[in-house]
């Protein structure tokens, strides 16, 4: 049955476009347009302003036209209003009425009006509207089509100024393609379309939606800086909160080695993020806990990260097509400009139609061969994909081993590097000529140390000794982040008391700290000692 629908169509085209030679195009008018004309149209402006006052007149036009049927006009407009009053109501149901129709029908409308604007614009609506109703049913790839000939139709013409819902008709449109591209991880073409939409909206609370969209993308990409920028300008035209931007704070301290701060923010970005936020905040809470010894946590989270990684396996298919299709869109064929044909009798006609004959007979051959073409270059790009994939894994592996047989550093040199840098010199000099005594050390409470201080000198410490933090912490996992900063306050030579005042804390729990890392170390009663120790041993 399915073949045999195109056939018949393109043969009802054939005797449009027969009996189209005969008259000149014209546009609808109110005169000779739908019976319910005005009414329809009130429940067009209902729809963008009062939804619920527009679903109440369309059960009641619904009512009339079962007392007395419509004419075919008025039905096919009023089935598309009952859909879009559903959808602002959002009471869509599989039970709604199905647009495929209402389409077919505006489509045989459109080549014998092609000049009339109302027309042709609730032409796009049911276009747009039948793919919601593909989203609906989780048809993503039938849904990208038809808001694509939405789009289609709406550029056929450079401006709608009779339309005044127009501009934000064709910002949502590109809105929905925009979600299908990012869901399918086609980022550069779910940018470019965001930014089509953002050109076409006017309202702030539109264009902050948009900022906050380009910002999940950025932020799918992994380029949190970029994520929250867009973020915090967002926030500043409507603000919503912090929650959307929870994944880019979470990995910004990720990458500043800060766990303990970083997993709340990244708990909630998996909680309440989108598919590609909670992705990537599983993957860093995994290598967390997996440091940290915590194996049914790291287990959940790495379980989570390999089903939605072979989840986008199964999609590949649909993004396929879904590139396909954008790429037709964005780049149409030059089509031939048809030419104004006069009648000339009987055998102009019979011509024309053996001619739409044979490209229908041509038309089948040519379909049936892209088709068997379209299918062998899906499967090479799928073996091509994988093989990419394998090669880029090895890649990784390979450096990953190169890594590992890396030369060790020159411990003079970094040691030298490490205690002549600007931060260890202004903590040292900090405590410098003051004779601090156990008794004394609640006088210097200015000498407390700021956050930034902290993560200065650690910083420092890993540039100086690659990765000192992390791999102290793993080889060590008795002791935390406090741990560590007292550590490195040791490796600078001060004793207890100093280290008790630049910690802001009472001395005895400084001498406790010390002691429990002493312990934990293993080597001596002089904490600095074994540090050193610690340092050459492994570098």
């Amino acid at each position: 049955m399915k073949a045999m629908r195109v056939p018949f169509l393109l043969l009802l085209l054939c005797v449009a476009l027969l009996c189209a030679c005969s008259r000149q195009k014209s546009a609808l008018h109110e005169a000779d347009a739908p019976h319910h004309f005005k009414e329809l149209k009130t429940i067009e402006i209902l729809l963008e302003t009062q939804p619920e006052a527009a679903l109440d007149s369309v059960n009641v036009l619904g009512k009339r036209n079962e007392q007395k049927p419509f004419s075919e006009l008025d039905d096919n407009e009023l089935r598309l209003r009952e859909v879009q009053a559903h959808y602002k109501n959002r009471c869509l149901t599989p039970n709604s009425p199905d647009l495929a129709p209402v389409v077919a029908f505006y489509d045989s409308l459109a080549a014998l009006f092609p000049d009339d604007a109302d027309l042709q614009f609730l032409r796009a609506n049911a276009y747009y509207y039948k793919g919601v109703e593909c989203a609906f049913a989780n048809e993503d790839v039938e849904a990208f089509t038809h808001y694509l000939k939405a789009l289609e139709v709406m550029r056929q013409r450079e401006t709608w100024e009779d339309h005044p819902y127009a501009n934000r008709f064709i910002a949502l449109t590109y809105t929905r393609l925009s979600e299908i591209l990012y869901r399918y991880g086609i980022r550069e073409a779910a940018i470019e379309t965001c930014h089509k939409a953002a050109s076409y909206y006017e309202s702030e609370a539109d264009l902050a939606a948009m900022l906050r969209f380009e910002a999940a993308i950025y932020q799918s990409q992994k380029d949190y800086d970029k994520a929250m920028t867009l973020f915090e300008k967002a926030e500043q035209q409507m603000p919503v909160g912090d929650e959307p931007m929870q994944l880019a704070v979470g990995a910004k301290l990720f990458e500043l080695q800060q766990y303990d701060s970083a997993v709340p923010h990244l708990a909630r970005a998996f909680a309440s993020g989108d598919r590609f936020a909670r992705v990537d905040a599983a993957a860093k809470l995994a290598e967390i806990f997996r440091d940290k010894g915590m194996a049914d946590q790291e287990l959940a989270y790495t379980r989570y990260y390999v089903e939605n990684s072979l989840m986008e396996t199964r999609l590949t298919s649909h993004k396929m097509e879904i590139e396909y299709l954008f790429d037709a869109f964005s780049n149409p064929k030059a089509e031939t400009i048809p030419t104004k044909s006069n009648n000339y009798g009987s055998l102009l006609m019979l011509s024309l139609f053996l001619l739409l004959v044979i490209a229908f007979m041509a038309y089948i051959i040519y379909r049936n061969r892209r088709r068997i073409s379209h299918i062998e270059n899906k499967i090479t790009d799928i073996e091509q994909k994988h093989e990419q994939e394998n090669a880029d894994k090895d890649l990784e592996l390979e450096q990953m081993a190169q890594q590992l047989s890396a030369p060790h550093i020159d411990f003079d040199e970094a040691w030298k590097s490490f205690s002549e840098s600007a931060i260890v010199k202004k903590i040292v000099q900090s405590v410098e000529g003051k004779d601090i005594m156990i008794k004394s050390v609640g006088v210097y409470p200015k000498l407390k140390l700021k956050e930034m201080d902290y993560i200065e000198l650690v910083r420092e410490a890993n540039g100086c000794f690659p990765d000192f933090s992390s791999r102290f912490l793993k080889d060590y996992p008795d002791l935390n982040v406090a741990d560590l900063r007292h550590s490195c306050l040791a490796l600078l030579g001060l004793n207890d008391a100093e280290i008790a005042v630049l910690e802001g804390i009472s001395y005895s729990g400084t001498n406790r700290r010390t002691n429990k890392i002493l312990a934990v170390l293993g080597q001596g009663n002089n904490l600095e000692q074994a540090l050193l120790y610690y340092l050459k041993k492994s570098y």
